[in-house]
């Protein structure tokens, strides 16, 4: 969905943005996991990892919900939100959209806060 969204933006109404993928399981979402999985969906996406605490300060700054649900042996599997979070350059959370979202709803509402931010 997002990179058909990126597509819209992009041809449609011309704005450049930058999809970031922020994992919440970076036990097993190492750099190369990422980028292998990222590029499944659209090499556009910027796949971002870290330690532990930091992706849990992360996930308290901006509201996700994830928890690690223990399966059997040694695998788990991850519960959590599906949200794609708008970022404006002072970093600061500019919307959050759900997943209810289609791609030419997610792309029009997104050219809409970057119009009005811009303003």
């Amino acid at each position: 969905m997002m990179a058909k969204a990126i597509d819209k933006l992009e041809s449609k109404e011309h704005l450049k943005v930058l999809p970031v993928y922020v994992t919440i399981d970076p036990q097993r979402d190492t750099p190369s996991h990422l980028h292998a999985y990222l590029k499944e969906f659209d090499s556009r996406i910027l796949g971002l990892t870290g330690a532990v605490g930091a992706i849990r300060q992360m996930a308290q700054e901006y509201r996700v919900y994830f928890r690690k649900v223990e399966e059997e042996a040694d695998d788990y599997l991850i519960e959590c939100s599906h949200n794609i979070y708008l970022i404006n350059p002072n970093m600061e959370v500019a919307r959050c959209f759900g997943v209810e979202y289609n791609p030419e709803e997610l792309s029009g509402a997104i050219a809409k806060e970057l119009k009005l931010s811009s303003a």
